[in-house]
């Protein structure tokens, strides 16, 4: 995880959104310096802020992380080379297991519905 690309990605579609960094943290109950320090890759983000940040921006958790622009398509019909299976396909059993609660866990709170 690159936090200079992920920040990039932040700053670029908080800019296109003409939203401020003050709007922002205010969005993501943060401060704005610390949404500065997001956006120049000097901080990391525990993974409510990051989904505060996404919501916000209407961002993928997929784009934040690795940049993929094709957004919104279902698991069927993403490219078989995509960057998220290759990551996990990589992983040990116990560490997809730990990948998917975490996911099923987010996905639960984005649609505001409990684990």
């Amino acid at each position: 995880m690159d936090l200079t690309e992920i920040g990039s990605r932040i700053r670029q579609a908080r800019r296109e959104k003409k939203i401020t960094q003050e709007k922002l943290a205010e969005l993501s109950d943060v401060t704005p310096h610390y949404i500065y320090e997001i956006e120049h890759g000097m901080k990391a983000m525990s993974l409510d802020t990051l989904e505060k940040i996404s919501l916000a921006l209407d961002l993928s958790l997929d784009y934040l992380f690795w940049g993929n622009e094709a957004l919104g398509k279902s698991p069927e019909s993403a490219p078989y080379d995509d960057q998220l299976n290759a990551v996990i396909s990589r992983l040990s059993r116990s560490e997809r297991r730990a990948i998917e609660d975490i996911l099923f866990g987010i996905i639960a709170r984005l649609k505001n519905e409990s684990p």
